[in-house]
């Protein structure tokens, strides 16, 4: 079994904070501080976000549950692991061209938005340049952004969860070793 974090208190606390980060400034990658090792087909990335934000208490859907990569988060967050996206807190989406359409996953209920899916979403890269603009709280005027590898209707998926605001699930996205944070507030502008 692969080890986790080295220091899991003050590694888990770091990569917190960076990802408080990554959600008040969303759109703009940042670099997570400690990249622990992980087992295929999970970016170490996305298992430091997994071992930040998960444990026993939260329920977590994997795209490709492969058994060296379950019993790695089981033995390291004591997660649990659910079969059906819509059940789970979080979802680890490790092969974002065949993804499941976001409505798959909770996106809460009028008295509990809080009760909604948490993605993350491992993707090929982020460019600054050709991508989309975004808006909303955390960003002063627009922020651009392209974020590789996802699929061709996901921007129109995401689009129309958007009107149902509170409703919605919020996105981690990594690529190496950056995460980017699209909060379910984070409006995306026209072309």
């Amino acid at each position: 079994m692969l080890a986790a974090f080295a220091n899991p208190v003050f590694d888990s606390q770091r990569t917190f904070r960076e990802l408080l980060q990554a959600m008040a400034r969303p759109a703009s990658p940042r670099a997570l501080p400690i990249l622990p090792p992980s087992p295929a087909p999970i970016a170490p990335a996305a298992m430091a976000i997994l071992l930040t934000l998960c444990d026993a208490t939260t329920s977590v859907w994997l795209q490709q549950p492969q058994r060296e990569a379950v019993e790695h988060l089981r033995f390291h967050a004591g997660l649990r692991l659910v079969e059906q996206p819509q059940d789970a807190d979080f979802a680890l989406i490790t092969d974002a061209a065949s993804m499941p359409p976001l409505t798959s996953f909770a996106r809460g209920d009028m008295r509990y938005p809080d009760r909604s899916a948490s993605l993350i979403v491992q993707v090929a890269g982020f460019r600054s340049e050709g991508g989309a603009h975004f808006a909303g709280p955390g960003i002063r005027e627009t922020e651009s952004l392209a974020i590789d590898g996802l699929p061709w209707d996901f921007w129109q998926q995401r689009a129309a969860l958007a009107v149902q605001l509170p409703l919605g699930i919020d996105l981690y996205f990594v690529a190496a070793q950056h995460v980017v944070a699209l909060p379910r507030t984070t409006r995306l502008l026209e072309s």
